[in-house]
């Protein structure tokens, strides 16, 4: 499992202040959205990314609210503020107080978990499905030395920046990324973008191999889209964890002829981590989990968070669980450098963003059917045999992300 961003990074200079973003719960964005009904899209867009959210708003309600937004720019603007507080607790109206389970009943459920884990998910069958992905990125204030003047940037908040749309293949219980047939769409500078794996089998594998070394705690009951949903809480210490943290590239020093960066390296740092794993109480069917790293203070990468939420899909006239969405979330120092500035143990600039929202679908089986009919059943004009490999199977609504 790796969460890693290309982009080459370099020393920051002096530049003004970020913007103070205005802070609120997830009823007091309802509100102002309530209030700019009658505002142009460019207005409300603007208006949300400035904003900050408390609490978790999570993907049912973002549907509701993105259909009442007037544009594409709001809708985006909106993505990217839920996709920021994923990794939050959701409101307190979708936290029951029911009573927490004893430790007989918690022990059950973790078992339960476990059994899902290690053995309902070997059982998915070979499939292939769309990975549909927006990413967003913001930019620091910073200051650039070109060749005839020093360039002042002025901060510019989360905005979408390319899109893609990949084939994935789980095969052999292992997640292949077709990149060779991906359709990518840039918004400006073209750059290299977060890339996350292991978001089918592995993710949950790994986190949950880990959390049985580390420490598993209950967390609390909560709300789902399809009724009532069990969380527990782990922590996984550095010397435990397999989650390595990867940023590409640090610049080891400067040519003293040229003054142009050389010696790039790639940051890596394996993690302590800690998150949530939502999941069904009665089946031990994983819905949700989070991956928050725990990054030293100072270090270039700052922030590293991924959550996948899973769901109900049909392939092959069966259902099964499946991703349905991804959000990655990493922040970095990346600011190009005054020349001959290079040390990399004095990267101090305002962190810069990177976000990818993820969706998963269409989902098709892996692979070839036959059926075989007697000469009594033939239908007239109809075809029998093996069927192409790449017939659609039906998947049941979701609600995308973009």
């Amino acid at each position: 499992m790796v969460l890693c961003v290309m982009v080459l990074i370099a020393l920051p200079a002096v530049g003004e202040k970020p913007t103070v973003l205005v802070k609120l719960s997830v009823d007091e964005l309802k509100q102002a959205l309530a209030a700019d009904r009658d505002k142009p899209d460019a207005d409300v867009a603007q208006e949300l990314l400035n904003m900050e959210l408390t609490e978790r708003l999570s993907t049912v309600e973002l549907m509701r609210l993105k259909a009442t937004l007037p544009g594409s720019k709001a809708q985006e603007a909106l993505v990217a503020l839920a996709d920021l507080s994923g990794l939050l607790d959701p409101p307190a109206a979708e936290i029951p107080g029911d009573a927490m389970p004893d430790g007989t009943a918690a022990h059950k459920m973790l078992a339960q978990v476990v059994n899902y884990v290690n053995t309902t998910l070997l059982q998915l069958p070979n499939l292939i499905a769309v990975r549909d992905t927006i990413g967003y990125e913001d930019r620091p204030a910073q200051d650039i030395q070109q060749a005839t003047a020093l360039v002042s940037l002025s901060y510019m908040p989360l905005h979408v920046t390319g899109t893609s749309s990949v084939t994935v293949t789980y095969r052999d219980r292992k997640e292949v990324i077709d990149e060779g047939g991906a359709k990518v769409k840039k918004r400006g500078p073209a750059v290299q973008g977060l890339e996350t794996r292991g978001v089918f089998g592995p993710i949950l594998n790994v986190v949950l191999a880990n959390a049985l070394k580390g420490k598993i705690t209950w967390g609390h009951w909560e709300k789902g889209p399809g009724g009532m949903e069990a969380v527990f809480r782990y922590a996984v210490p550095k010397e435990k964890s397999d989650d390595k943290v990867q940023f590409c590239c640090v610049s080891g020093g400067v040519d003293g002829q040229t003054g142009s960066q050389t010696d790039w390296q790639v940051f890596s740092e394996l993690a302590a981590y800690h998150g949530e794993i939502a999941f069904d109480p009665v089946t031990g069917t994983i819905l949700r989990i989070t991956l928050d790293a725990e990054m030293p203070p100072g270090d270039l990468v700052s922030t590293a968070g991924i959550f996948v939420e899973y769901g109900p899909v049909e392939i092959g006239g069966k259902t099964y669980t499946c991703p349905l969405k991804s959000v990655s979330i990493l922040k970095a120092h990346t600011e190009e450098p005054p020349v001959g500035l290079h040390m990399t143990s004095i990267y101090k600039g305002q962190p810069k963003t990177f976000l990818n929202d993820s969706a998963f679908g269409p989902y098709r089986r892996f692979g070839s059917e036959t059926r075989i009919l007697t000469d009594d059943s033939v239908v007239p004009n109809q075809p029998s045999g093996p069927a192409p490999a790449d017939a659609p199977y039906a998947a049941p609504s979701r609600a995308p992300t973009h």
